[in-house]
């Protein structure tokens, strides 16, 4: 066996124990990782980046198994490893779905789609529209989602995965449910229970077990219903999935409230409640305290009922800032560009061929080829559009000046490779510590500038302090053993300034401060 058979076998297993065993999993990719990296594997390491991520993958590391998906991506691109592409747009794409972040994931899912196409991956084509489709059922556009999960149906006779078609089918279940199709429903949910329980995912049977009680009780078919949703909860308890649990309690707490078990439906709802905020789902707590209110006002409780929908409220502006009605209906055209491509091949080849040239001159003008982020020109470009909004509007903005510590020293003791890996995490990381909606590049060299809109004073340092704690924190030694690496960060807020460019200067000023004070740290 050689080294690269033996390096992809430690990341098989990774993988598959990411789910039940993460700190074994998280060694096991460290080691492929390090293995691959004598040998000089570029898909190995790639792997095992994308591995310790996944091992990562919950709350209290969310932002650091990001940083390992992005920089595995990156790598990805780089060396064109396009499969592997895919399986990061893919995991990025469901970890912000997970997060609630549907704007970041409906773009990882876009391309995605748009990659899968092009090497003719029917299993990520399947994926990423069941996982466009899910944006849209979260929004309540089920005509879309449904248009999706069909699109996906369409490519079903050309893979052999159960656990695939057992996903769509539990998926379509639950769009025609939504739709009130109870007998489509219940075909798809019959038929996904089939295929899950024929690979025994336990995850997948729990799911259907909960939809089928849902059409049930909505077909008046009560016993069976309670019965289903009951052996739902009692499985998604034995798998400890916060989520599903919080599905289960939702539908009980519904059906209650509709028998007029005021007392059942209120421990139901209550309990769920708990569940879904510690698993961060917007789209659940907004159900939860919906029905909350409209218990507390059947029981009288008016003040409580008002509490409970004014968080609905506040809640429901949030999640619908999330993603613009414009932007999904950029994906419904999107999708249609796609299925004109497939119609003709030479069209497709086109096309695929003309989308790409495109993509790639947009990002040599603003982005920065090393790291993915915006370049100097991007910033200036955006960043000036974004400080006139925000001076317009009286709204602050403060800019970050950052710089990575003793940077040349990295490039002489290991080289600029290394220190080419070094300027992709730090982008990665910044990233991961930023909103959506804040502007992260790199202004040269080691210097990068992230634009914080609607921050100032105490805000925006604790944004500083949070980026310097990443950087601080991350294990550098996962690149080269003789790594540790800081940043200064100096922090600027619009006062009087006239221009961009002035407060870049101002921030400027305090970065120099900051490398004076003696590095990592922050000065405001």
């Amino acid at each position: 066996m050689s080294i690269h058979d033996s390096i992809d076998e430690i990341n098989i297993r990774a993988r598959q124990i990411s789910l039940v065993n993460k700190p074994e999993a998280f060694q096991l990719a460290e080691s492929a990782c390090q293995l691959a990296t004598q040998s000089k594997y570029n898909l190995g390491y790639a792997q095992g980046l994308l591995n310790q991520a996944l091992a990562l993958a919950q709350s209290p590391t969310f932002d650091e198994s990001m940083a390992l998906m992005r920089h595995s991506l990156l790598l990805g691109e780089e060396h064109s490893l396009r499969e592997h592409v895919v399986d990061c747009l893919q995991e990025i794409a469901g970890a912000y779905y997970a997060q609630c972040q549907y704007d970041l994931s409906l773009q990882y899912w876009s391309y995605c789609l748009d990659l899968s196409l092009n090497i003719t991956n029917n299993e990520a084509y399947i994926q990423a529209h069941i996982g466009i489709g899910q944006i849209y059922f979260a929004h309540d556009d089920f005509p879309s989602a449904l248009e999706h999960y069909q699109q996906a149906a369409e490519y079903l006779p050309r893979i052999n995965n159960d656990k695939l078609t057992a996903s769509l089918l539990i998926n379509l279940g639950a769009v025609y449910l939504s739709l009130m199709q109870y007998d489509k429903a219940l075909l798809a949910l019959k038929d996904g229970l089939l295929q899950a329980k024929k690979i025994n995912n336990h995850e997948c049977i729990s799911e259907s077990l909960c939809l089928i009680g849902q059409v049930e009780w909505a077909l008046g078919i009560k016993n069976s219903a309670h019965k289903n949703l009951q052996q739902a909860l009692k499985l998604n308890k034995k798998l400890n999935n916060q989520w599903g649990i919080a599905v289960n309690l939702l539908a009980l707490g519904r059906m209650s409230l509709e028998k007029g078990d005021d007392k059942l439906s209120l421990k139901y709802l209550t309990l769920g409640l708990s569940n879904a905020m510690q698993r961060s789902s917007v789209n659940l707590v907004l159900q939860f305290e919906q029905l909350l209110a409209e218990l507390a006002e059947r029981r009288g409780d008016y003040k409580l009922a008002f509490e409970h929908l004014k968080r609905f409220s506040l809640g429901l502006q949030t999640f619908n800032n999330q993603l613009s009605p414009h932007k999904l209906h950029a994906m419904k055209m999107q999708l249609e560009m796609e299925n004109a491509r497939l119609e003709n091949d030479d069209l497709r080849r086109q096309r695929a061929s003309q989308h790409r040239e495109i993509q790639r001159v947009e990002r040599l003008a603003s982005y920065d080829g090393l790291t993915g982020i915006l370049n100097r020109r991007g910033l200036e470009e955006q960043g000036c559009e974004l400080f006139l909004r925000q001076c317009q509007s009286q709204k602050s903005l403060s800019v970050l000046m950052i710089d990575v510590d003793h940077f040349k020293r990295v490039n002489d003791r290991c080289g600029h490779p290394v220190g080419d890996k070094v300027l992709r995490q730090i982008a990665a990381l910044l990233k991961s510590g930023c909103r959506q909606d804040d502007l992260v590049g790199r202004y040269g060299g080691e210097e990068f500038v992230v634009l914080l809109p609607n921050h100032e004073g105490v805000a925006a340092t604790e944004v500083g302090e949070r980026l310097r704690s990443l950087v601080d924190a991350w294990i550098w030694s996962r690149i080269h053993p003789e790594l540790s690496i800081t940043i200064s960060v100096g922090i600027a807020s619009i006062v009087d300034d006239t221009s961009l460019e002035a407060l870049l200067s101002r921030s400027d000023q305090c970065l120099y401060q900051a490398k004076q004070q003696g590095r990592n740290r922050v000065v405001v």
